[in-house]
């Protein structure tokens, strides 16, 4: 299967300022990222991003190693059963840097919304139907009556 990069890769902070990573196995896991489907994980090989990256499969080897060693991916394989031949590998943004953002988003319920209608959203009709506020302290104010 053919990987298509996204336009874009995302780097986060911890990874980007990660001392402990060599700044290609930043890029790399940029590159993993933009590879990543829905569910967090791509299936390139070390040659299709060593072919990317112009540089051996040992040395992208030694990248994922530290991207996996520093818990920014993990690694999973699929084997042809009863046999030790991997068929396919999964590399899933992990741990560190893989807290769905959805977690700290808050949408109200549907039946929480009201429509946005000028009637009810008018500030003079509004404050005039309370009956303890002072109406000619509220009329001498102009920003007030523009609506």
């Amino acid at each position: 299967m053919k990987e298509t990069p996204n336009y874009y890769s995302i780097i986060p902070a911890n990874v980007r300022y990660d001392e402990n990573l060599k700044d290609k196995a930043k890029l790399l896991y940029g590159e993993i990222t933009s590879l990543s489907d829905k569910n967090g994980y791509c299936y390139a090989s070390n040659k299709y991003f060593a072919d990317l990256y112009k540089v051996s499969t040992r040395t992208i080897t030694e990248l994922i190693s530290s991207l996996v060693k520093q818990e920014y991916i993990q690694i999973k394989y699929e084997y042809k059963k009863n046999t030790k031949q991997i068929i396919q590998r999964k590399i899933y943004l992990w741990k560190k840097t893989s807290i769905p953002l959805e977690k700290y988003f808050y949408t109200p319920l549907e039946e929480n919304f009201q429509d946005n209608n000028t009637s009810i959203n008018n500030i003079n009709k509004n404050i005039k139907e309370n009956e303890n506020i002072d109406l000619d302290f509220i009329d001498n104010y102009d920003w007030i009556n523009d609506n």
